[in-house]
């Protein structure tokens, strides 16, 4: 069983979004003594969603869905594209199953998980609250605060430029541990589920 799970939805190696899911989970496994496991997409050959059974699913498909299901929290990072999440990342939110139909585990419902976007510029911080937010609501996570963007002034080759940025994705990580033990621990928080 993984504390925290990266996961980063993008299709290339190197990327700014695995670097930014990275720091996160480094962060919260140094200060916690947590195990961390990092899910990067472009490392797996995932399939297309297609309405099959969770069981139905094999090789590096079933795989991924196994590290999500046997994770207490999560540490979501995608590049932006079109001011919204990319669609390798769409397409596993596709997989992962919600405790009904495809099957019985729902294994983001009451965990804890922190978002991150990475873009260009400034112009798509809203992808977090209005595209992030709402998929994991959907699922009945705990969202950790408002999340990090990080744009290309903060990378240089693919590492962190800047202490601004080290420190928000380290006290997200941090966070989102945090929340985590607090919901495993609570009486209501750890019912709250989704509405639907």
């Amino acid at each position: 069983m993984n504390d925290l799970l990266g996961i980063a939805g993008s299709v290339s190696n190197p990327s700014n979004t695995r670097t930014a899911v990275e720091a996160a989970l480094k962060a919260a496994e140094n200060e916690f003594g947590i195990s961390t496991k990092l899910l990067h997409l472009a490392e797996y050959d995932i399939e297309v969603a297609d309405g099959r059974k969770l069981k139905d699913y094999t090789g590096d498909t079933a795989e991924a869905l196994e590290l999500i299901i046997n994770s207490k929290a999560f540490i979501i990072g995608t590049p932006v594209y079109r001011g919204s999440y990319s669609g390798v990342l769409k397409n596993l939110f596709d997989l992962i199953p919600r405790g009904m139909w495809q099957s019985d585990k729902a294994p983001l419902e009451n965990k804890a998980v922190g978002l991150i976007a990475t873009g260009a510029t400034y112009h798509h911080y809203l992808s977090i609250s209005h595209e992030l937010g709402p998929i994991l609501n959907f699922f009945g996570s705990h969202v950790v605060g408002s999340g990090v963007y990080a744009e290309s002034s903060h990378f240089d080759n693919y590492e962190l430029k800047g202490e601004e940025i080290e420190k928000r994705l380290a006290v997200l990580g941090k966070a989102t541990t945090e929340l985590s033990l607090a919901v495993e621990k609570s009486k209501y928080l750890s019912e709250l589920g989704p509405q639907f």
